[in-house]
């Protein structure tokens, strides 16, 4: 492949999903293998193995160049153009990007559209209009997330991460206990949430990734900018949010359910303690876990 492209190995590799490996990816496998890569790729559940999602705007700039990151779940949106991201063709519906053989132009869907009796999509990608962002907060989050994306292996980014994906995936289990989206939210995310039907598969859908963090970010919170500015220092910096001078644990960087037994109680971002990365609202921040067990239970006194 070097001696096809020109390229160096350090310098193809940065322009794959394994540029991001053990950053904001799992480790890639050792030794690096074409087969062990091939399952890496295909476990990853915060990149799209055979997808991508896409700015218009952005393709149409840049005569047809795709952006790595767009292939992972952060990326729900263009700060740039201030939109949400598509996550489908608008002509035959299916994932964009799709990797195998198609035709020369990558900015053309080109996939078989079922609904036309097997014929090729020639809708122009670059050409589809996206919903827009006029959502200020999660403009906010997305430049929070390309910043983190932009720097894979930089200090603090992957414990966020990994912390926002829990949050995201205990709001899919856990839909019913969770807040409903801040009246401030855009209206194509509202009619997406609504209409999800407790589908909550967010890997190729840049809307309900956008629902999803807004409530992780932001659900449960007063609208004070006092309240959304700590929110988010303890979202996004490094050390999280640590109470001053108490030797408390640090609070949650992302909202989440109380993990005490019984209790089902939304901690918004900011408040609540994490104990052993367990999550607990204000009335039990009192509990510890047992050793040996997942069960939150009082802790006796002494």
């Amino acid at each position: 492949m070097q001696a096809a492209t020109g390229l160096a190995a350090a310098r193809q590799q940065a322009m794959t999903l394994a540029h991001y490996a053990g950053g904001v990816l799992p480790a890639f496998p050792s030794p690096p293998r074409w087969r062990t890569a091939a399952v890496w790729v295909a476990r990853l559940r915060l990149a799209l193995s055979e997808r991508s999602r896409a700015c218009p705007a952005c393709l149409r700039e840049s005569g047809g160049r795709w952006l790595l990151r767009w292939r992972l779940v952060w990326s729900f949106a263009c700060v740039r153009h201030r939109v949400y991201l598509l996550g489908a063709c608008r002509g035959c519906g299916n994932g964009l990007h799709r990797i195998g053989p198609g035709p020369a132009d990558a900015v053309v869907c080109g996939q078989y559209d079922r609904g036309s009796q097997g014929r090729v999509c020639l809708r122009v990608i670059s050409r589809m209009r996206p919903p827009r962002l006029s959502d200020p907060h999660l403009l906010q989050c997305q430049r929070h997330l390309d910043r983190l994306v932009d720097h894979p292996h930089g200090d603090g980014g992957r414990d966020i991460l990994q912390s926002l994906h829990t949050a995201l995936e205990d709001i899919r289990i856990g839909y019913d206990d969770a807040p409903p989206l801040p009246e401030d939210t855009d209206a194509v995310l509202h009619r997406r949430w609504h209409g999800h039907g407790g589908a909550l598969g967010y890997r190729n859908d840049p809307l309900l990734t956008a629902a999803l963090l807004k409530i992780a970010t932001a659900g449960g919170l007063a609208a004070s900018q006092d309240t959304l500015a700590q929110a988010d220092t303890a979202s996004w910096s490094a050390d999280g949010l640590l109470p001053p001078d108490t030797g408390a644990p640090p609070a949650n960087r992302f909202g989440g359910t109380c993990r005490a037994v019984a209790c089902a109680a939304w901690v918004p971002p900011g408040q609540g303690h994490v104990v052993k990365t367990q999550l607990l609202c204000p009335a039990h921040a009192d509990h510890v876990i047992t050793p040996g067990t997942a069960d939150l239970v009082p802790r006796r006194s002494l």
